[in-house]
């Protein structure tokens, strides 16, 4: 969607919100009218430029573009973030300044008793002086804190955690408590079928990515299923595939991904596991599914039948 939309016209719209709220389930929209300040995710007839129409279709009037969108404040709000330094960049700022201040006190103490007790030139005190205020200066201190940051940061990477910014590993040491948004931080933010329970039997499923690949057992035997035509199991898989609006797709990077709403999208990749025996479909007519009813229906022609 490339603007904020208003839905004057909506026919079973659903829309994939998960850049702004995070939630990866997909929104319904309508052209009822609402009131009142509501969140993002119940403002249910308003289409916000970035997010993905799954199925459906609809028309809507455009009432924000670009940095006047929602998606632009996100993007204004971000860029005016006020960038803290840390406690470690706080404490080297104090120890310099410390270091700086010793060091004239130092120098203007020597420079009173070399002067009044030891009688010496002021050209050679002034070179004695400068030699010790470049001498107290802790040239080796920034490598070697830079060197203990590397040592955290291998640490970090050894527990599958990579770091970009050296500052962050110092910043990590100081939590307490950390709070996160679940979905697509830290999780991939991709639905995965992982278990299936049938009438006489529980099947565990592997795989953690769209990508079409882990065995499918039952939950007491490693051995992967074997998949007969005419079976139960068959014809679950083989319903998951065909009633389905999601599309599986392979990219130009090598990544597979989904097109349609993730709940579709995840049954789409747990058929796609199995190998099934070959089959022509044809569609012959189809339902698509609408909340009022809650159920999507299709009619295939398979093989002669």
């Amino acid at each position: 969607i490339p603007a904020d939309l208003r839905v004057i016209e909506a026919h079973n719209l659903r829309v994939e919100e998960a850049i702004l709220t995070g939630e990866s389930t997909v929104v319904e929209k309508t052209t009822e009218p609402l009131s009142g300040d509501l969140p993002l995710g119940d403002r249910s007839n308003l289409l916000f430029s970035g997010t993905t129409v799954s199925s459906g279709a609809g028309k809507g009037i455009v009432v924000a573009t670009g940095g006047d969108t929602e998606l632009g404040h996100i993007n204004q709000m971000m860029a005016g973030i006020e960038k803290h330094r840390t406690p470690l960049l706080v404490q080297m700022d104090k120890l310099g300044k410390a270091i700086f201040i010793l060091i004239l006190v130092m120098m203007a103490a020597l420079f009173v008793f070399s002067l009044l007790f030891r009688d010496m030139p002021v050209s050679e005190l002034m070179l004695s002086l400068i030699s010790l205020a470049v001498a107290s200066v802790p040239e080796g201190l920034p490598a070697i804190i830079s060197i203990i940051l590397s040592l955290g940061v291998q640490a970090m990477a050894r527990q599958k955690a990579i770091i970009r910014k050296l500052p962050t590993v110092e910043t990590l040491g100081a939590m307490t408590v950390i709070c996160s948004d679940k979905t697509g931080t830290l999780t991939m933010n991709e639905m995965t079928v992982k278990a299936v329970i049938t009438a006489d039997s529980v099947y565990r499923v592997e795989g953690d990515s769209y990508e079409p690949v882990g065995k499918i057992h039952a939950i007491d035997d490693p051995t992967p299923v074997a998949v007969a035509p005419g079976t139960l199991f068959e014809r679950y898989l083989r319903t998951i595939d065909l009633c389905n609006d999601s599309q599986l797709i392979k990219d130009e990077s090598g990544l597979w991904k989904i097109t349609g709403g993730p709940t579709e999208g995840a049954l789409k990749v747990l058929a796609a596991k199995v190998t099934l025996p070959p089959l022509t479909s044809e569609l012959r007519s189809k339902i698509p599914f609408d909340s009022q009813y809650k159920y999507m229906s299709t009619l295939y022609r398979l093989g002669e039948e």
